[in-house]
C-alpha cells in the first residue's frame, strides 16, 4: 500500500459559504509524493468532467482540461501556485465560458499512470480529480505526450489547444514588468564626455522607473540588477521566464562619433535575432513526434511576440517624444540578445547619447530622469490599455506625484 504525503497548494483556510462559491469551481489543488510518483488532486465543488495529458515543447507540462470551471481557491486568487514533487508551479486558465484548464509545469519529464474521480470523503466535502504521474525518461515523455486521434481530430485543433496552454497570461491583478539596467560591474558601457558611466545612468533610470510603476499600484516590477554588478545576457533574459513577465524593457544610453547627435530611440528584434530566437525555441522540439506542431507553435509565438513588441515600441515612442528629442526613424531593429525570449514582448530603449553634452546632462539630472521615466510609464499604460487589459491611464494628479 502506497503512503501519500499530501501538501495543499494554498496557505489560507478555505471557508465554504454555500451560495457564496459557484458550484462549478475549483476549490483546492493538493499534491502527494511517493518516491518517483506524484499525485495531483484537484478538488471541485461539484462532479466535473476532465481529461489530463502531457505536453512537451518550451517546457514539460501536465495539462488538466476542466470545461466550464471557475477558480475559487482561497490564498491563490491569481490562479498561480507552487507545486510539490514532480510539479514545479501551476496556473489556472479561464479562456471562455466553456473552456478552462490547469497547467502544471513539471520539474522532470513524467508520464500519467492513472487518472480518476472520487466522490467527497464526507458529506458536504469536495469532489476530487486524481492524476498520478511518474518520473520518466525524456524519450518516453515525448513519445507519450500530445493528443491521440480521439483528443484532436485535426492538426488545426491540436495546434489550437496547445497554443491555449502557451499563450493565455495568468489572471492577476497587476501586470509584471522586468526592467533591465544595461551593463554594470566590469562593463561600464559608454563613457560620456564628462566621464559618466552608462552603467550608472541605466541603474538610476531603472530604479526610477520601478518607483513610478509601483506607485501606480498596477504593476509588479523586477530589476535584472539593483546594484553595480554584471548579469550575463542569459541571466537577464532568464528573469523574464522566471517571473512570467508581461513586458521586458532594457535601458541603455547611446554613443556616437558625432557629438552633435542626440535623442532617444527604441529597438525591437530584427530578422537575424528572430532566427536566433527561433533556433533557441526549437532546440528541444525538433526531434519529437510532434515536431511539426512544435515548429508551428514557435512561428505563432514569434509572430505574436514581434507584433506586440512593435506595438509597444510605437506607443512608447509617442510618449517619449514629450520628454525630449527622438532620433530620426526612432523605431529601429537590431540583433540584441536581451530581446531573444520568444514569448515576452521586449524592447531596448536608448535614452539618449552620453557623447552629446545636452543629453548627458539630462541623463544625469534627477528631474529629467523622472520626466523621461514618466513618459515610459505612460507608454506602458497606453500599451496595456490598447490591448484591452484593465489598466487605466494615469490622471494628472498621479503623474504629478510620481514625477516629483
Amino acid at each position: 500500500m502506497r503512503i501519500w504525503q499530501f501538501v495543499s497548494a494554498f496557505a489560507g483556510v478555505l471557508t465554504l459559504g454555500g451560495a457564496a462559491i459557484a458550484d462549478q469551481s475549483v476549490r483546492d489543488v493538493r499534491f502527494g509524493v511517493d518516491g518517483e510518483r506524484t499525485r495531483v488532486v484537484i478538488e471541485t465543488a461539484e462532479p466535473a468532467d476532465f481529461r489530463a495529458f502531457t505536453l512537451d515543447g518550451f517546457s514539460d507540462r501536465l495539462v488538466v482540461d476542466l470545461p466550464g470551471m471557475s477558480w475559487s481557491v482561497s490564498g491563490l486568487e491569481t490562479g498561480e501556485g507552487m507545486g510539490h514533487g514532480l510539479v514545479d508551479t501551476f496556473r489556472f486558465f479561464n479562456n471562455s465560458a466553456s473552456s478552462s484548464r490547469v497547467v502544471f509545469e513539471l520539474e522532470h519529464p513524467a508520464v500519467i499512470i492513472d487518472q480518476f474521480a472520487l466522490d467527497p470523503a464526507e458529506a458536504g466535502g469536495n469532489h476530487r480529480l486524481v492524476i498520478d504521474v511518474e518520473r520518466s525518461s525524456a524519450d518516453t515523455f515525448q513519445s507519450s505526450s500530445g493528443f491521440s486521434h480521439t483528443r484532436a481530430e485535426s492538426l488545426d485543433s491540436l495546434i489550437a489547444e496547445r497554443v491555449e496552454a502557451v499563450y493565455v497570461p495568468p489572471e492577476r491583478e497587476r501586470r509584471v514588468i522586468v526592467v533591465d539596467a544595461g551593463h554594470g560591474g566590469h562593463d561600464p558601457g559608454t563613457i560620456g564626455r564628462s566621464g559618466t558611466h552608462e552603467s550608472d545612468v541605466t541603474l538610476h533610470a531603472a530604479r526610477e522607473l520601478r518607483r513610478q510603476l509601483e506607485a501606480t499600484g498596477r504593476y509588479e516590477v523586477f530589476l535584472t540588477r539593483d546594484r553595480d554588478v554584471y548579469p550575463s545576457w542569459s541571466e537577464r533574459v532568464g528573469v523574464m521566464a522566471e517571473v512570467r513577465a508581461d513586458l521586458f524593457i532594457s535601458l541603455h544610453a547611446d554613443s556616437s562619433g558625432n557629438s552633435g547627435v542626440r535623442g532617444a530611440a527604441v529597438y525591437t528584434l530584427n530578422d537575424t535575432a528572430e532566427n536566433r530566437a527561433r533556433q533557441r525555441a526549437r532546440q528541444d522540439a525538433d526531434h519529437t513526434a510532434q515536431a511539426d506542431v512544435n515548429n508551428i507553435l514557435v512561428e505563432l509565438e514569434l509572430r505574436e511576440k514581434r507584433n506586440q513588441s512593435s506595438a509597444f515600441a510605437e506607443v512608447l515612442l509617442e510618449n517619449l517624444a514629450s520628454a525630449g528629442p527622438l532620433l530620426s526613424n526612432p523605431h529601429r531593429q537590431a540583433n540584441l540578445f536581451v530581446l531573444l525570449d520568444p514569448r515576452v514582448p521586449a524592447v531596448l530603449v536608448e535614452m539618449g547619447f552620453l557623447t552629446n553634452s545636452t543629453d548627458e546632462a539630462n541623463l544625469t539630472s534627477p528631474s529629467e530622469r523622472r520626466r523621461q521615466m514618466s513618459a515610459v510609464v505612460r507608454g506602458i499604460d497606453s500599451y496595456f490599455a490598447e490591448r484591452g487589459d484593465d489598466v487605466q491611464f494615469a490622471d494628472s494628479d498621479t503623474i504629478a506625484r510620481r514625477t516629483r
